[in-house]
This record gives C-alpha cells, structure tokens and sequence, in this order.
C-alpha cells in the first residue's frame, strides 16, 4: 500500500502559480504560506501527472489512514510503494531503467496535485522580487 515519507525539501505551499517544462526538465512555480516565491526543478522527469484535488479525495484518504508517525506537516512528499512507479514500470516495457526512480507529490492549499516521477533529487530555488 502507498505511503507517504518525509522529503528532504519542507516547505508549506499555499499555491502552485504554474508548471513548466523543456525537454525532461520541470519547473514548478510557487508560492508559501508565508507569501514567499520559489521554483522547485527537477531535472530528468520520466513522468508527470497533474490533478485537481477532487481527483485525488480516495487517494489522500488512503494515505491518511497509513500515515506515519515522524511524518511532518509539509506540502512535499516521497509515495513509497508507489503504484505509480509500477505502473509506468509496465508501460515502458523495459525500455528505460527504473530502478531508481523516485515518486514525488506535492500539493497547495488550492486544488493542484503534482505527481512526479525522477532519478533525481529537485532542487528549491527561492525567487526574491525585483
């Protein structure tokens, strides 16, 4: 069964303002709850999907109801036992190496879900105002 972990990025999104992409790299523009702008990049994208929140109601209530114990109140999240990494898994066929794929959510306190598949890490980037 899926669950969510703590990710190494902790940060609290009130809105995701867009989603951009160039070849396998996307950027996700955002801002806090403390009315802060960043940019997450992930760099070699193998999947992505974008939901609204009503798309995803059953699947939070299943994460809610194996949630861990240390898992903190953030915005951003590692799904173990990804059914979406097995998934695309059997549609490429062997055709791409995924082993190491990582699956990563995040959401804001609108509607937007953003699921991503990677091998590597995201880096956040904070946008100051010009």
């Amino acid at each position: 069964m899926e669950k969510l972990k703590n990710c190494r990025i902790v940060i609290d999104i009130e809105e995701i303002e867009s989603i951009s992409c160039t070849n396998r790299e996307f950027e996700v523009l955002l801002m806090s709850k403390d009315k802060k702008k960043y940019k997450i990049v992930f760099d070699y994208v193998l999947d992505m999907r974008y939901s609204i929140e009503n798309a995803s109601i059953d699947r939070f209530c299943n994460f809610r109801k194996n949630i861990s114990e240390n898992l903190i109140d953030n915005s951003f999240f590692i799904v173990e036992n990804s059914e979406y990494i097995k998934y695309f898994k059997n549609q490429v066929s062997g055709t791409i190496p995924a082993d190491n794929i990582t699956h990563y959510i995040l959401f804001d306190k609108v509607d937007t879900v953003i699921d991503i598949l990677t091998e590597k890490e995201p880096i956040l980037l904070s946008i100051t105002a010009e």
